[in-house]
Parts: C-alpha cells; structure tokens; sequence
C-alpha cells in the first residue's frame, strides 16, 4: 500500500435493497486521486449509500446552510468532525440516479459529470473548514472551489471531448429551437 493510498479517506459502499448502476469505488477513486493530498487531510470516509439504508432520524434532519433541505432529498452531504468523530462524505446513489436516470448513470461521461457536481462541493466544504484562513470567504469559496476542481477533473478525464461538446451543444441547441421556429412561422 502506498503512502497516498493511506493518506486517502476510506470509500464505503452501504446499500440496503438497491443495486447500484455503476461501481462507485471505481467512479470515485480517479476523482480523489485529482484533489491534492492536504485536502483530503482528515476527511475519514466516503459513504456510497442509498435512502433506505439511513437510519431515520438522518433521514429526516434538516441540513444547514443557505438552503435548508431535508437530507433524504439531497444528493449528498458533508459530515464535519465532531466530538471525537472523523469527517465524512455521504453520496446518496439512488438520489443521484432519480435526477439523472440509470440509463445516463452507466455512461463514463456523464456518470463522473454527476458525481462530480456532488461530490466535489461536498469535498470543497470540507477543504474551507480545514484550511479556513487559507481561503476566505463563505459559500462563494466553495462553489469555487468545487467548480475549479471539477473542471480539472473532466478535462483530464475527458479532454478530447471538450472539443466535441460545443458542436453537441449547438446541435441540440437547434433540435430545441426548431419546433418554435416551426411553429412561429405558422402562426
């Protein structure tokens, strides 16, 4: 075992009657390796879970923050270190798999496009309380964050197809805008 790998938060997978689309010890292993050693300093584990298998009173607590959830609705949670207890990441795979569907989650793009827009804001609070005078500021600190090392990710991931995704998007740009094009002009 390497030193990095010891220094790495342990990643957990506890589901209760639910089959994954995707191995996520796998999805999230490339997305740790891209986050500097010093940030996944005292983060202990990443928790691959579904709703059922949460006790209740977790599913029913309310998370902090600008906007106050039910954490049975979220997609993942931030645990801080608390009396003792090493910090943790909570991914909540069938949550995931609603807003996106399971067909989406077993391609390689978008499964890690989808765990990175919830994976990373969750690492990135854990970053600003770890380093609080390092970097200033609230929660417009860690959506930068987030957003700067989710990017990073995807680009070394998938940097070919950085140059394929505008023509996409304006192709699917006009598949949108042709019915009301269509339809003005009848009218």
């Amino acid at each position: 075992m390497t030193e990095q790998d010891q220094l790495a938060p342990r990643i957990v997978l506890s589901f209760q009657d639910y089959i994954p689309p995707f191995d996520g010890e796998k999805a999230i292993r490339p997305m740790l390796r891209m986050v500097p050693p010093r940030f996944v300093s005292g983060l202990h584990t990443i928790v691959l879970t579904n709703i059922a298998a949460l006790p209740h009173n977790v599913r029913e607590r309310k998370r902090l923050g600008r906007r106050r959830a039910v954490w049975k609705h979220s997609l993942g949670y931030y645990i801080r270190s608390w009396k003792g207890q090493p910090a943790g990441i909570t991914l909540l795979i069938d949550n995931l798999e609603k807003s996106w569907g399971r067909k989406w989650l077993r391609f390689g793009i978008t499964r890690d496009a989808a765990l990175a827009e919830v994976f990373y804001p969750e690492l990135a609070r854990h970053v600003h309380r770890i380093h609080p005078g390092e970097f200033e500021g609230g929660g417009n600190t860690t959506e930068k964050w987030s957003k700067q090392l989710k990017r990073q990710y995807l680009r070394s991931r998938y940097g070919v197809l950085q140059w394929l995704s505008v023509p996409y998007a304006v192709a699917i740009w006009l598949i949108d805008d042709i019915p009301k094009l269509y339809r003005r002009v009848r009218s």
